[in-house]
């Protein structure tokens, strides 16, 4: 049931209705044995965020016509670069399982490197039902703000990570998120991010086990 009624309508009016808060993250070193394992650090994180993004409940709201809905499915949306060096997309269905999320993360992978230079390899939405994710490797950065369309509800919220950080087992890398302030408030914010490193440092202690699962 959606609580944020009072909230909601605060916001509504307002030409840029969000709330954007960049931190730091630390969790436990997964960035190491992932690469030993022939992995994508950058897949399992972004599989932890989607993850995140199930499990805290205020990140499970969008607006559809104005009107607040429920997601019960997430679309991972995320930027990557191009074989022109420039911006392009890739988009496909999030999945719990890691080893199915893994497989579609590196199918698709190999479709963008194959696509044409100038390419963005754009889909058309289908429903409210995504996460945008956007990586910045080079950087760590402070804040970050995202494009938002004029028309646009801002109800999808933005996930951006920075720069790795690795030392003493621990990793830590900038984390920025963007949601509709009717839609989250700070507090859940930091709730997301703490459930994220909770699910990185379990992450980290799968690739340190036995097996993968």
């Amino acid at each position: 049931m959606f609580t944020r009624r009072a909230q909601l309508d605060l916001f509504a009016p307002y030409d840029l209705p969000l709330v954007n808060i960049a931190a730091v993250c630390d969790c436990r070193d997964f960035v190491a044995p992932a690469k030993r394992a022939g992995l994508p650090p950058f897949a399992l994180l972004l599989h932890g965020i989607g993850r995140a993004s199930l499990e805290v409940e205020e990140f499970r709201w969008r607006l559809e016509g104005g009107e607040p809905v429920r997601i019960d499915a997430l679309t991972m949306s995320y930027t990557m670069v191009g074989a022109d060096g420039h911006l392009t997309f890739s988009t496909f269905a999030f999945d719990a399982d890691r080893e199915t999320f893994l497989a579609r993360y590196l199918e698709d992978r190999e479709a963008a490197r194959a696509a044409a230079a100038g390419d963005l390899r754009l889909q058309p939405l289908q429903g409210r039902g995504y996460l945008f994710t956007t990586c910045l490797p080079w950087l760590r950065f402070t804040q970050i703000q995202h494009p938002v369309a004029k028309a646009a509800d801002c109800s999808i919220p933005s996930v951006a990570v920075g720069q790795f950080d690795q030392a003493g087992g621990r990793v830590s890398f900038p984390l920025a998120v963007q949601a509709h302030h009717g839609l989250v408030d700070g507090i859940h914010v930091a709730r997301y991010m703490a459930r994220l490193s909770e699910i990185m440092d379990e992450t980290a202690a799968v690739l340190a086990g036995d097996g993968w699962c």
